[in-house]
This record gives C-alpha cells, sequence and structure tokens, in this order.
C-alpha cells in the first residue's frame, strides 16, 4: 500500500469512526433513536456505502480501476493532489460539525424529537457543513480515482443530499420558527 492509499484510508477510517462515535454518544445522551426514517436518507446510506466500498476495493486491489472504468484524461498529478487536499479538509469540516452538534445530532428528520437549534462554531458559516463534507469527500475521492461509475455515484448522491437538505429547512422552519428563519437569512446553505 503507498503513502496515499494509506492517507485516504486514514481519512475514511476516521471519518466513519467519528460518525458512528457521534451517533452512539448522542444516542446513550437521549436516550432515545436519533435516525429518522425516509427514502432519501435510505438511499444516502445506500449510495456512500457503495461509493465506500469502491474506494477499499480501489485501495487494496488497484487493477479494479479498470472495472470502474477510469477517466485517463484526469490522471494528472496535480488533480490528485487536490483531491487529497479536499478529503483533509473534509474531515476537519466533518469533525467541526460532529463536534458541535452535540446532542442535537440527527440522522435524518425525527419529526418527534426537537432539538436545540445550532448556529454557532462552524454552523455560523454553513447551514450544513456534515453534508459540505461529504460532498467534499466524496469529490476529493472522485479526483483521486477518477472513474465515470464513481462519478456517476457522487453525482446522484450529491443530489440526494440535496434533496435531504431542503426537506430539512421545511422542517427546521415549522418546528424553530423565527429563529430559523433568521439563521437561514444569514448563513448560507452551504458555504
Amino acid at each position: 500500500m503507498t503513502f496515499w492509499n494509506a492517507y485516504i484510508l486514514v481519512i475514511i477510517v476516521i471519518y466513519l469512526i467519528t460518525f458512528f462515535l457521534r451517533n452512539l454518544r448522542t444516542y446513550l445522551n437521549v436516550r432515545k433513536s436519533i435516525r429518522g426514517r425516509s427514502k432519501k436518507l435510505t438511499t444516502s446510506l445506500f449510495l456512500s456505502s457503495i461509493i465506500y466500498l469502491l474506494i477499499f476495493i480501489q485501495l487494496f486491489n488497484p487493477t479494479f480501476n479498470k472495472i470502474l472504468i477510469v477517466i485517463d484524461s484526469l490522471q494528472l498529478d496535480w488533480v490528485q493532489y487536490f483531491g487529497y487536499f479536499l478529503i483533509f479538509v473534509a474531515l476537519i469540516i466533518g469533525l467541526a460539525a460532529l463536534f458541535e452538534m452535540r446532542n442535537s445530532w440527527r440522522v435524518g428528520i425525527k419529526h418527534e424529537q426537537k432539538t436545540e437549534l445550532v448556529t454557532t462554531g462552524i454552523y455560523s458559516i454553513s447551514r450544513n457543513p456534515y453534508f459540505l463534507s461529504y460532498d467534499l469527500l466524496f469529490l476529493g475521492i472522485w479526483l483521486i480515482f477518477p472513474s465515470l461509475i464513481l462519478l456517476v455515484l457522487v453525482l446522484i448522491l450529491a443530489v440526494v443530499f440535496h434533496f435531504m437538505i431542503l426537506e430539512e429547512e421545511i422542517y427546521l422552519a415549522k418546528v424553530q420558527g423565527t429563529p430559523y428563519k433568521n439563521y437561514k437569512s444569514n448563513v448560507r446553505r452551504y458555504l
């Protein structure tokens, strides 16, 4: 395994472990399920799992890229280095988002649970930093392993995330009211 493959692996493992630990810690603190139910959420979890699986296979078996339909014109050193940079930025944003949410963290919308509106830290810069971090992570991965199959999966996942965000905005406007509307008018959806 090359240094860069180990770098990618470490970032993804940290990303996944911190997501798991945030879910576990929030669940233990609130003693209720923190996972919503929706087709969009299920689709996003399914697609991201497929992307992670393809990446792990690629990391341990580089010849797998033939199956992924590699886009040769994008296999440039500077493009890959930008991808490495993006996945590091994604990790930092994701960690900051997970930390700042504390017990307000939910996976999907839990209609029966009202949580505190978080507007501080990274949430003062982006209303959806965790979704942003996922988009950056998968864009960076795609730049490192530019393939047609990964591109299609990443684009579909980004669209699903966007629709999840739109649904969450409607929910938060209804549940949080004026404080959310003021927050929404002052902080952008992504950046």
